[in-house]
């Protein structure tokens, strides 16, 4: 069975929406109280290559978080995708499960403000430590030079 139908079929109770958006494309959207399993299947028992993670704000009410997997042998890319409240952004940090994810979660929680629970090292990462709580600096919302 190929890996995209051995998701599928693992989870097919726990998957929100699947979108084939190209034959090599898929995006699989999540719920957060699910991440760790499906990353840890697709890392870890079928041998995806962890690529990225990266944020999308969408006012006026969420932030997506995209968990992007790599099936390299057969040339095909898997995108979770998770949904979370504006105001309270919060998800597992999946670093305990792919180490490489530490950093961009901390650059993710700088400029969008989404919180990795239990991240073994949530200090700031690109932003300085006098900036001011609360300002995300890639939010739409955010205004340059607002807080000088």
């Amino acid at each position: 069975m190929n890996p995209i139908d051995s998701v599928k079929e693992k989870f097919k109770d726990k998957i929100v929406k699947f979108h084939e958006k190209s034959p090599r494309r898929y995006y699989i959207d999540i719920r957060k109280e699910d991440l760790l399993d499906f990353v840890d299947y697709i890392f870890n028992e079928l041998h995806a290559r962890y690529m990225i993670l990266s944020g999308v704000d969408n006012p006026p009410d969420h932030i997506e978080v995209l968990y992007h997997f790599s099936f390299d042998n057969i040339g095909k890319v898997v995108t979770l995708r998770v949904t979370l409240d504006r105001e309270n952004p919060e998800v597992e940090s999946i670093s305990r499960i792919v180490t490489g994810a530490q950093w961009i979660e901390r650059e993710i929680q700088d400029i969008l403000g989404v919180k990795f629970l239990n991240h073994p090292d949530p200090r700031r990462f690109i932003l300085p430590d006098d900036w001011p709580e609360g300002k995300y600096p890639l939010r739409k919302d955010y205004k340059a030079g607002q807080d000088e």
